[in-house]
């Protein structure tokens, strides 16, 4: 069998680079190239690559490579445009979270694959969260009854103090290129679990400001709300934390019957469960991760020799859904008011 074909797109996302260096590992997998108009990048590619192979144009390195799939990590704003351009070539598309700056170039980012017939995947690192995937099973099973709360917890001390390249900081601090600051930033990944657990909500409403980084010419903090007919979910964004993940931001699920306390920090750790039998509380072990579900590069691998798109929260119908909150949360905070779901007025000529 023919090795599969991986090229970078865009490099502005520091997500790129343990990518890369998982997709490399990969057995039946060449990483040929790599293309972004900084030359920065393109010098960083090389050396961290070990590969010749990397261009200014997109356009160039595609027909001149001819990859079967490209990895994007370029600036939020861009995943649209590289999709289409991709799709256009019939080549296959993992796009670093969260999927777009816009509800709009999401839906386009949609359509353009389902068109072409290509997979699309959008990565996010919590997928590959054993706890959460075992929380999502316990949840399932019914180990605490009907969900009715989940507080989400995102954030840092900021890019800028947490070390964040000049490139990623320059695009996670242009409103345009992001899609806002800390909220776009951070938002998805509590959302995604939202839609993961729950589905969508049927109302949004948030609040962000900028707190402390007064420096900074975008939101540092927000809180957005979900509403369901029986449930709320909370999640905080974050640049502020004078001590980064302290406490720590463990996801907590609330049930009928019981509650989850989920470690989400890159140590882990077993999941605690308090239930009306049991008020002390049990520890529950991770599962381990599936076989070929263990980082981005792979799933996506694994999704495209399957012919199909991924399931989860990598799914870009359920990424879209998470989209639709974050837009509608930027809404509520410009507005002051709860926005009903669905957002269908980028659907109209305006």
């Amino acid at each position: 069998m023919a090795k599969l074909r991986l090229a970078a797109m865009g490099m502005a996302h520091d997500h790129l680079w343990s990518n890369l260096k998982q997709a490399q590992a990969l057995e039946g997998v060449e990483v040929v190239a790599g293309s972004d108009p900084n030359p920065a990048l393109q010098a960083r590619f090389r050396e961290r690559t070990g590969l010749p192979n990397a261009y200014a144009e997109h356009e160039q390195m595609l027909d001149r490579e001819r990859p079967d799939a490209v990895l994007i990590f370029s600036s939020n704003a861009e995943h649209q445009e590289l999709v289409e351009l991709a799709s256009a070539r019939g080549l296959h598309a993992l796009v670093e979270k969260p999927m777009a700056a816009t509800l709009e170039q999401a839906d386009g980012m949609v359509l353009a694959a389902k068109r072409a017939g290509t997979t699309l995947m959008i990565n996010w690192p919590t997928a590959w969260s054993t706890t959460l995937r075992t929380a999502h099973r316990l949840a399932r099973e019914g180990k605490v009854g009907e969900v009715w709360q989940i507080k989400f917890r995102g954030g840092h001390c900021g890019p800028d103090e947490l070390g964040c390249s000049p490139e990623f900081q320059e695009f996670l601090f242009d409103r345009h290129l992001n899609g806002a600051g800390a909220l776009n930033d951070y938002a998805g990944y509590g959302a995604t679990l939202c839609v993961w657990f729950l589905g969508s909500p049927n109302s949004v409403a948030g609040v962000a400001g900028r707190l402390l980084k007064t420096h900074l010419p975008v939101d540092d903090n927000a809180v957005i709300l979900l509403r369901y007919p029986h449930a709320l979910c909370i999640l905080e964004m974050t640049w502020t934390e004078a001590v980064a993940h302290r406490p720590a931001h463990d996801l907590v699920v609330y049930g009928t019957q019981g509650t989850m306390v989920v470690p989400m920090s890159a140590q882990e750790g077993n999941i605690r469960v308090y239930t009306r039998e049991d008020k002390e509380g049990a520890e529950v072990a991770p599962d381990p991760l599936p076989a070929g579900m263990t980082n981005g590069p792979e799933c996506f691998v694994n999704a495209i020799r399957k012919g199909a798109w991924p399931e989860g929260i990598c799914n870009p119908n359920l990424s879209r859904q998470a989209q639709e909150i974050m837009e509608a949360g930027l809404i509520s905070v410009r507005s002051g008011a709860a926005i009903a779901l669905p957002l269908e007025d980028h659907l109209f000529r305006h």
